[in-house]
């Protein structure tokens, strides 16, 4: 059992790293105008993970972190939704998660889902996008240490709580379906036309469409944007159960047989 190999380390130390913002903005901008909804409320959080020696302390004389005997072990790469500032930016969660990536895409998709089940956490929503510790550190338990440490880290990283939070163990080689290349390249075409002449309709150098020989489903179309189909799910021969265990040992549990795993969180300080 990992809870009982001997662990280089006894203290940990998870430092913070976030993405110096700037706004620009004329004076005569209207007011919030300095933030666009589709790329400036969602946050890519890293943290990064540090060994501390034995006998060893972080503050120096001056009260200043000190990590020049500190050894880094790995990331924490995380991401926060907030829905409720993208409601009232006047934008859609669903299509916000969508421009930004196709997994924020897939769980806002699953959430959809099953949100008799958590309806009432879908303000502050933090998608784990990996837990990665260097080969010499991995099966020693601290992962699982991490994860279950993680909302407290969040809390004083960001100042918000993590109500909710969302993994996807990477399913074991495995693609629910495969598309032919006519049929690729036609939806591809479709998906071009209709960017340019969203983009300026009145363009005289747009590329020509032609109407498809064939219908298009929505689950091919889904498909070549790398958009998760509704009902989907990963079947038991293609799970990393090792991840699947670790999760579930730290409090998660899966929406369905989606293969999405959720912890609610509320409750650890109460």
């Amino acid at each position: 059992m990992a809870g009982n190999v001997k662990k280089p380390f006894k203290t940990l130390a998870v430092r913070y790293f976030a993405d110096e913002k700037t706004s620009v903005f004329s004076v005569g901008d209207a007011q919030g105008a300095c933030v666009d909804p589709y790329e400036d409320s969602i946050a890519w959080i890293l943290l990064a993970v540090y060994g501390i020696p034995d006998g060893d302390e972080l503050l120096d004389d001056n009260g200043v972190y000190d990590f020049s005997s500190a050894t880094l072990m790995g990331n924490i790469s995380i991401c926060h939704i907030p829905r409720s500032l993208i409601i009232n930016l006047d934008a859609d969660p669903y299509s916000v998660c969508d421009s930004v990536s196709g997994d924020l895409e897939a769980m806002y998709s699953v959430f959809t889902e099953y949100e008799e089940i958590i309806d009432d956490l879908l303000d502050d929503i933090f998608y784990i996008n990996e837990i990665e510790l260097k080969p010499e550190y991995t099966g020693m338990g601290y992962e699982k240490i991490l994860l279950q440490q993680l909302p407290s880290l969040i809390i004083k990283a960001i100042r918000v709580f993590p109500a909710i939070m969302l993994y996807f163990p990477r399913p074991l080689k495995y693609d629910e379906y495969e598309l032919d290349s006519a049929t690729m390249d036609i939806i591809r075409h479709r998906l071009e036309y209709a960017n340019r002449n969203t983009i300026d309709p009145s363009d005289d150098d747009n590329i020509s469409y032609f109407p498809p020989k064939h219908d298009l489903s929505e689950k091919d179309i889904n498909y070549v944007l790398g958009r998760r189909n509704a009902g989907s799910t990963v079947p038991e021969s293609h799970r990393d159960k090792s991840l699947y265990r670790l999760y579930k040992s730290c409090g998660f549990s899966e929406l369905g047989k989606t293969g999405w795993l959720y912890k609610k969180t509320i409750t650890i300080y109460s």
